[in-house]
């Protein structure tokens, strides 16, 4: 039956790997082991205190049956350009692998997924807040970089990573430690080009705290010690990513996305968070497929100043 499923994953062009639900535990030990070892970023102390203040966290609250496996899929994904003009010049913009249409994925991949179990009466939901990455390398989808994202042997990075929930029966199955690509230990690339600092060759753990990511996907002013040239994505950072040797077969792996017309541009940089979009340009961002929470009035607008900046500049 499990086998049946994975083969199902591979043909819409994901890879799979299920194992028993009783895992989350090893999950949640490995999250407070992360804290035990120093590592006391505000990003890892919220995570730790998500993971194991209440198991019921990663269970949908409507959820109908006995969890008994949790699937882990990994599926290609693309970097995305976006088009904005902006005093009459053509500017494009990256949107990094992992952002676009994760919630349309997620729901396309939880479609076809339930397609095949309900026939034999199984149930299947999302876990949207399940550590993805984690599981996914204990299930033996993937190795951690130097920089903590997850790497597959064909996709590199350019993956999105999703989480179910099922009452497929699990017995134990493969469990594999957490560990890093074996190209890492003589490799300093994403050190080197971490605009921040945030990757350090003496710490398995990226400085949360010093990643522009973390900066770009929270509302209100950056702070002063980050450089504002440091900025290259419309949200997240692409720059260890885009070093790395693992990423060399997906380089080209870039899909050309939505134009903005110099109009809509100058609507989003006048946004400063106390009115709407508008309807049109409200649909338009949809489009994007960048999740909701990043296109708000609040972040988009000054994540698109700064990088218009630097592009121009």
């Amino acid at each position: 039956m499990i086998r049946g499923l994975l083969d199902e994953i591979v043909s819409h062009g994901d890879r799979g790997a299920v194992v028993p639900f009783s895992r989350i535990d090893d999950i949640k030990s490995d999250m407070v082991a992360l804290k035990n070892r120093e590592f006391h970023t505000d990003w890892l102390n919220r995570m730790v205190k998500h993971t194991t203040d209440d198991a019921n966290k990663f269970i949908p609250s409507d959820i109908d049956f006995e969890p008994c496996s949790l699937i882990s899929i990994v599926m290609p994904s693309p970097k995305v350009l976006l088009q904005f003009n902006y005093c009459g010049k053509s500017l494009h913009c990256v949107v990094p692998p992992h952002y676009t249409n994760w919630y349309a994925k997620n729901d396309q991949t939880l479609k076809y997924i339930g397609e095949y179990l309900t026939p034999f009466g199984f149930s299947v939901v999302k876990a949207l807040t399940f550590p993805q990455k984690m599981l996914a390398v204990h299930c033996g989808l993937g190795l951690y970089g130097r920089n903590n994202i997850c790497y597959h042997n064909e996709f590199g990075s350019y993956m999105q990573i999703m989480t179910y929930i099922s009452d497929l029966p699990c017995e134990d199955t493969n469990w594999y430690p957490i560990g890093r690509m074996e190209s890492c230990e003589k490799c300093y690339a994403c050190v080197t080009s971490c605009p921040t600092k945030a990757i350090d060759r003496n710490r398995p753990l990226v400085d949360s705290d010093r990643c522009i990511t973390y900066y770009d996907e929270i509302a209100g002013k950056f702070p002063d010690w980050l450089d504002i040239g440091a900025h290259n994505c419309i949200v997240g950072c692409t720059k260890c990513q885009d070093c790395c040797p693992a990423n060399l077969q997906n380089k080209d792996n870039v899909k050309i996305g939505v134009a903005f017309t110099e109009d809509e541009t100058t609507e989003i940089l006048n946004n400063k968070g106390d009115i709407p979009y508008t309807d049109s340009l409200t649909a338009k961002l949809e489009a994007t497929g960048i999740p909701p929470e990043y296109t708000k009035p609040d972040i988009l607008p000054r994540n698109l100043a700064v990088l218009i900046r630097n592009i121009s500049d």
